[in-house]
């Protein structure tokens, strides 16, 4: 059972509209006193207990959190629901959350997730509830950022904050003063030098028993993470770029690849899977750009076998979320996706199209799901 006091404790001073003086004046303690009760550091007795519970009009139970440490299986139970959700299943989530921010006002691991719903509903372009959306959703943030003393669900919250103000940039006809309010947020965000998967590779290696698997692993999902974002940046930086050359996107592009099969595996694919098969059809085109057909055509099938294992992967595994996130392409198969891009967007030409080995890269990409 936990014990919830430091944050309540701080969430009904604030609630109240009070300082840790004022309130440490009321109750015949000093400032510092307080300041310790809110970080955790220290708690009062049980004769103070009484007093700080009739102060705030509640009992000594609720001051605790008693009653909520009681609703911890409740609670997991909302959590899990979210993060074993699939994309389709959001609306009828979102639903149950509802009733979970109701029942559960100040629980900020259901706060954020919610959060995080509300901005799949802004998604949709359709939705005709985008005003009210967009008001739970910055009113959520809020109360997050106020009164939660969770670094990581605060971070967290940012993130979609700054999502969420660039939706409404692009929306309402690029308003710089969401592109401000969202710059603002991404400049009191950590770096990437002071993030978990910067710290935890240096951790867990049991020096007695010599057992480095734990920290194996751990450099490994630094290295997907990582990778992930160094593709993003990449790929915007030059793959869009007329300014340079294909040989150099391709040398870019072959870099990456050599980064992401450090950490994808058919028994244990990379959630960077995704951009492996990007980063072959791009490979494939841009090969076709410069001459070499031979290497276009290696690349273009590896981008459309690699298609095919990925939509055959159980969907407990198919682990590629970002992906799933995107809302276009949510109905789509990765071997539609690709299908799309190899006879829509890729610039070949028409003779390279009507080569024998071309048509058979499509056919793969025709194969239905086993």
């Amino acid at each position: 059972m936990n014990i919830y006091f430091s944050e309540n404790v701080k969430r009904m001073r604030k609630e109240k509209d009070l300082t840790q003086e004022t309130l440490a004046e009321a109750l015949g303690v000093s400032f510092q006193t307080i300041s310790k009760w809110e970080r955790g550091e220290s708690y009062p007795d049980l004769s103070m207990l009484s007093v700080i519970s009739s102060f705030f009009s509640v009992s000594v139970d609720v001051l605790l959190g008693i009653d909520k440490a009681h609703t911890e299986e409740t609670i997991k139970k909302y959590v899990d629901m979210f993060d074993n959700m699939k994309l389709k299943d959001a609306r009828s989530v979102l639903s149950e959350y509802g009733k979970a921010v109701k029942e559960f006002p100040n629980e900020y691991p259901i706060l954020v997730r919610y959060m995080e719903l509300l901005q799949i509903a802004e998604s949709r372009e359709t939705n005709p509830n985008l005003e009210l959306i967009s008001t739970q959703i910055a009113s959520t943030y809020e109360k997050i950022q106020n009164y939660c003393t969770v670094d990581a669900i605060r971070i967290r919250s940012k993130r979609l904050m700054i999502e969420h103000l660039m939706r409404k940039y692009q929306r309402l006809g690029f308003d710089k003063e969401y592109l401000q309010q969202a710059k603002t947020i991404a400049d009191s965000l950590p770096s990437m030098s002071d993030s978990k998967e910067s710290v935890l590779p240096e951790l867990d290696f049991d020096p007695k028993n010599h057992d480095f698997s734990k920290w194996y692993e751990n450099r490994q999902r630094a290295i997907e993470e990582f990778s992930y974002h160094l593709q993003n940046a990449i790929i915007s930086y030059c793959y869009y770029d007329n300014a340079f050359t294909p040989e150099y996107k391709i040398e870019a592009i072959n870099h990456m690849n050599g980064i992401f099969r450090m950490t994808d595996s058919e028994s244990q694919p990379s959630k960077n899977r995704i951009h492996l098969i990007y980063n072959y059809g791009h490979l494939g085109h841009l090969y076709a750009e410069i001459g070499d057909d031979e290497k276009a055509i290696h690349y273009l099938r590896l981008a459309a076998e690699q298609s095919v294992s990925f939509d055959n992967l159980p969907e407990s595994e198919r682990i590629a979320l970002y992906y799933e996130r995107e809302e276009r392409f949510k109905k789509m198969s990765m071997r539609e996706r690709m299908f799309e891009l190899m006879t829509e967007h890729y610039p070949l030409s028409d003779e390279f199209k009507a080569k024998p080995e071309f048509r058979e890269i499509l056919d793969i990409l025709r194969q239905i799901k086993i």
